[in-house]
């Protein structure tokens, strides 16, 4: 009894450990930094150094037990993965497989705990147990930086037309590229975050020394989406050209829309035939319940009288 506590608090401890490193190393809440522009950042130190301490350790787990997985093409893959995500660390790579091999470990120590506490009749069964659990929290993290990546891709997606129109007005009123991308970085914070965040960095690329075609370039690589990859090869080919930036923005704007009234159309005209699948296995089958059960009452009534 005391081995079965121990190996559970052990996994238990691992498990909570790993979703508290992911939250602290790979976090970046939207409600925390909007909060933080509206008060006085007060840095402690004993915080700043715990948190320095947790990097440097995850660092060092993540390039022992990453070594020859984490070189090469494999590492600059994962590493455009975490940047699509909005993890822009430097060593974020090596965090998120320390995650992986802590998230794993404690799965397989939750499993091994209740193999113990059930107690399979087969080893064979017990040793496929623990591989499925030691797999499934190796996989987890991959799971959720992929979901990740999609909520922040559709993000894109949704506020690239608004973001577009504001850049379209600036220009208009005389002011250049670099100054509407700066406009719809100060005004887009609250409203689209990720958009703000994407163009803080081309502009502070631009501010660096970067030409603007390279932090255009580079915005589009950073975002992975279409529409974004679309709009920054339009923007780079108007400069080169020295086509009106303000009319291919809004024939990008016009595009983009009319993109997105196709898409929810096509959503509205598969809507019905979604809406076939509860309706057939779950509204007709009570339906008809309701309907016949009392004429097969009554026909069981006048069979049993007769």
């Amino acid at each position: 009894m005391d081995l079965l506590i121990m190996v559970g608090g052990g996994a238990l401890c691992l498990l909570l450990l790993a979703a508290s490193l992911g939250m602290i190393v790979l976090s970046d809440s939207p409600f925390a930094a909007r909060l933080s522009r509206h008060r006085r950042i007060v840095e402690v130190a004993p915080r700043s150094d715990r948190r320095a301490r947790v990097e440097k350790a995850l660092q060092r787990i993540g390039a022992v037990a990453g070594r020859g997985s984490l070189d090469g093409a494999e590492r600059a893959s994962l590493r455009t993965k975490l940047v699509r995500a909005g993890f822009y660390a430097e060593r974020a790579a090596e965090a998120f497989f320390a995650i992986r091999v802590v998230t794993a470990v404690a799965l397989g120590l939750l499993a091994i705990l209740a193999l113990l506490v059930m107690r399979p009749p087969s080893p064979l069964i017990s040793l496929l147990l623990v591989l499925t659990a030691t797999g499934a929290g190796l996989y987890l993290p991959n799971l959720l930086l992929q979901q990740r990546i999609k909520e922040r891709t559709f993000a894109l997606k949704i506020g690239l037309p608004d973001a577009v129109d504001l850049m379209v007005v600036c220009l208009e009123a005389g002011g250049t590229l670099s100054s509407g991308m700066q406009r719809v970085q100060s005004e887009f914070l609250d409203l689209h975050p990720v958009i703000s965040e994407h163009f803080s960095v081309a502009l502070a690329e631009m501010q660096a020394g970067s030409s603007r075609a390279d932090a255009l370039t580079r915005l589009a690589e950073r975002a992975g989406s279409d529409e974004v990859t679309g709009l920054m090869t339009m923007l780079v080919q108007s400069e080169a050209l020295g086509a009106s930036v303000a009319q291919t923005l809004r024939v990008f704007a016009e595009q983009t829309r009319q993109a997105r009234y196709l898409e929810a159309e096509k959503k509205a005209a598969e809507l019905p035939v979604k809406l076939s699948i509860p309706l057939v296995l779950f509204i007709f089958p009570a339906l008809m319940t309701v309907i016949f059960t009392p004429l097969i009452i009554r026909i069981m009534r006048v069979l049993l009288t007769t």
